[in-house]
């Protein structure tokens, strides 16, 4: 029986690189608002392309949507997502801020002219996570869990 890689009949399947940016004891979010959907908060980040690696695409995202030229300093968690003809890999990797002010960027996806997809971003304190409606869900309570722990090592590799 033949293999094809890359293509799971009908479901899309990508690569996320989102990033948790740090800075005086703050983190990073963007909001985003999709037509015919709820606004949500999300890391900065985005599909890791093809022949691209993990540390490039999450610094080509953060400067996209920030403004913000950021330093990767590892990963941090690898989760999946999986419903309804989609599969996603998501990879959280640790960025460090870089100088400057944080802008709200653009999604080069959105097609000149078209309604900008980025609303607002926002820095968080660890303690105003609670408040926020982050996606993916599982992500909230792990990063109010080890944020204050100085992002200790452990395990990576998150399920789904």
């Amino acid at each position: 029986m033949a293999k094809h890689r890359g293509q799971a009949q009908g479901m899309d399947f990508g690569i996320r690189v989102g990033a948790v940016v740090e800075r005086d004891g703050r983190l990073l979010l963007v909001r985003h608002q999709k037509p015919d959907r709820e606004p949500y908060w999300v890391l900065p980040g985005g599909r890791l392309e093809p022949g691209e690696r993990i540390p490039e695409c999450a610094r080509r995202e953060v400067l996209e949507e920030t403004g913000l030229a950021a330093e990767f300093l590892g990963v941090l968690y690898v989760s999946e997502f999986l419903r309804e003809g989609r599969h996603t890999v998501d990879i959280t990797v640790r960025m460090g801020a870089g100088e400057g002010e944080a802008r709200l960027g653009e999604d080069p996806e959105v097609a000149p002219g078209g309604e900008p997809t980025l609303r607002e971003l926002r820095w968080v304190p660890a303690s105003g996570l609670a408040e926020i409606e982050l996606l993916p869900p599982w992500l909230r309570e792990r990063l109010i869990s080890d944020f204050p722990r100085g992002w200790p090592p452990g395990e990576v590799y998150l399920g789904g």
